[in-house]
C-alpha cells in the first residue's frame, strides 16, 4: 500500500510538472498560490520524498522543474525560487559534485551522500582539484571530459561509473596514464612522476650525475591519501641529480620550496614546468618508457 501511494505521488508530480507553462513563456505569478504540488520532505535530503531523488529518477531532467519555476529557476508560475538553495543555478557543477564553486567542484559529497575518501566516487577528488599543500591542483579535464553544460551528451545520460579520460597535465610529454578501477590505482601519469629530463637537453648539465633525471612513476591508491607523500613521485633530489640535503633545494628552487622542504610556491609545483633560479623552463623531455 505504501509503495502504491509513492507511485501515485510521483505520477501526480510528473503530471503537474509537465502540465505547467511552456519554457518559452515563463509565468511570473502563480494564479493558485495555495496549491501545494510537492510532498512533505521535498527539500529534506534524508527524506524518501527528497526532490533530488525525484530528479534522478526522471533522468536528471531539470526542464520539468523549469516549467513551474521558470527558465531561470527564479520563480515562474510557482512563485517559488530554486535559487534560495542553489544561488547560481540548479545546473551548477557543485550541485552534484560538491565543492564551493566551479573551480573546486569536487566531492565530497558524492551522488550517494558518501563523504569519506575511502568511497571510490569521493577518493582523492578534492586533493587533486584543490591541490592542498603540494600544488595548486590540476584541472578536472586532466582526468575527465568536462561538459560545457549539464545536459551535454555523455554527461548525465551516461552510465556510471564516470569515465576516466586522461588529458591535459596527466599526459604531458607523451605520458600514457592508466586507471585501474579494480585496484583503484593510477599509474604512468606525469603528475606522479612519469617524466625524465635528459642532460643533453638541459641548460644545467653540471647538476647531473647520470644521463637523465627521472621521476619515480608512483602508483597511488585513489582512496588512500597516505600513498602519496613528499618524495613519492620523485626522490629528494630526483634520481640523476647531484646529491643534496633537503634544506639545499631552496638554493635553486626558492620560488617553489623553502629551507625546511615545504612547498611555498604551489603554482610552481606539478605545473609542467622546471622552475630554477626564478625562471620557468618547459618540461623538455618525453615520458619515461615502460
Amino acid at each position: 500500500m505504501r509503495r502504491l501511494r509513492q507511485v501515485l505521488i510521483w505520477g501526480a508530480l510528473y503530471t503537474i510538472a509537465t502540465g505547467c507553462s511552456e519554457l518559452s513563456q515563463p509565468v511570473q505569478q502563480n494564479p493558485e498560490a495555495e496549491l501545494e504540488v510537492h510532498p512533505e520532505g521535498w527539500v529534506e535530503k534524508t527524506a524518501a520524498t527528497f526532490h533530488g531523488l525525484f530528479i534522478r529518477a526522471d533522468g536528471w531532467n531539470l526542464r520539468n522543474c523549469q516549467r513551474c519555476h521558470g527558465v531561470d529557476y527564479a520563480g515562474g508560475i510557482a512563485g517559488a525560487s530554486c535559487l534560495t538553495c542553489h544561488p547560481k543555478t540548479p545546473e551548477d557543477c557543485i550541485v552534484c559534485h560538491g565543492g564551493t564553486d566551479n573551480a573546486s567542484g569536487a566531492p565530497p559529497v558524492d551522488l550517494d551522500d558518501n563523504e569519506e575518501e575511502d568511497a571510490p566516487r569521493v577518493g582523492a577528488h578534492s586533493d587533486h582539484v584543490e591541490g592542498r599543500e603540494l600544488s595548486d591542483g590540476i584541472p578536472c579535464a586532466s582526468c575527465h571530459l568536462v561538459p560545457q553544460q549539464y545536459e551535454a551528451p555523455g554527461h548525465v545520460d551516461s552510465d556510471l561509473p564516470a569515465e576516466v579520460r586522461f588529458d591535459s597535465l596527466a599526459i604531458l610529454n607523451g605520458a600514457e596514464p592508466v586507471w585501474d578501477r579494480a585496484t583503484l590505482t593510477c599509474a604512468e601519469s606525469y603528475c606522479h612522476g612519469n617524466w625524465s629530463l635528459p642532460r643533453d637537453q638541459s641548460g644545467f648539465a653540471g647538476l647531473y650525475v647520470d644521463e637523465q633525471m627521472v621521476g619515480n612513476r608512483a602508483v597511488p591508491i585513489w582512496t588512500d591519501a597516505e600513498t602519496v607523500t613528499c618524495g613519492s613521485c620523485h626522490d629528494l633530489p630526483p634520481v640523476g641529480h647531484v646529491p643534496q640535503d633537503l634544506g639545499d633545494c631552496a638554493t635553486c628552487h626558492g620560488d617553489t620550496v623553502d629551507e625546511e622542504g615545504n612547498i611555498v610556491g604551489r603554482d610552481k609545483h606539478i605545473n609542467g614546468m622546471v622552475n630554477v633560479f626564478g625562471q620557468e623552463y618547459p618540461m623538455f623531455s618525453t615520458a619515461r618508457q615502460k
